[in-house]
């Protein structure tokens, strides 16, 4: 009897063990987004992958509308260049990122100094990054 209750744990402990990513199993893969704001490099993404929604934050207000699961981050240089955009308003679009340990900055990176307004307080690094699973 015991060895059948110690099985039937086991079995209960590896089930909901398998449910849930880790953060740090998130954190190494990438993930969609779309660019609901942005000026000079700062940008307001939506969360599109909901393994990921816990990330962002919600009430986000942009005109009449509220979204949930956003945050704020900074594309550089390389970002921009991937995007194959500098001048071009990216809202709406869809792309790919991953989330970084921290922001790369690039001191050759020159861009203007401002921000969205009414951004959300929550602040991830990501790097935008091709398609994966």
């Amino acid at each position: 009897m015991k060895k059948m209750t110690w099985v039937v744990f086991a079995c209960l402990v590896w089930t909901f063990s398998g449910c849930h990513k880790s953060d740090k199993q998130l954190m190494n893969k990438c993930f969609r987004v779309k660019i609901l704001d942005e000026f000079c490099g700062t940008a307001v993404m939506q969360i599109l992958d909901e393994d990921y929604y816990k990330f962002g934050v919600s009430g986000y207000q942009l005109g009449n509308i509220s979204y949930d699961h956003v945050f704020t981050t900074e594309l550089g240089c390389a970002d921009m260049k991937t995007i194959n955009t500098f001048s071009t308003s990216l809202k709406g679009l869809t792309l790919h990122v991953k989330i970084l340990k921290q922001p790369v900055y690039d001191p050759a990176c020159i861009r203007c100094a401002g921000v969205v307004p009414n951004a959300p307080n929550k602040w991830i690094p990501v790097q935008v990054s091709e398609p994966c699973d």
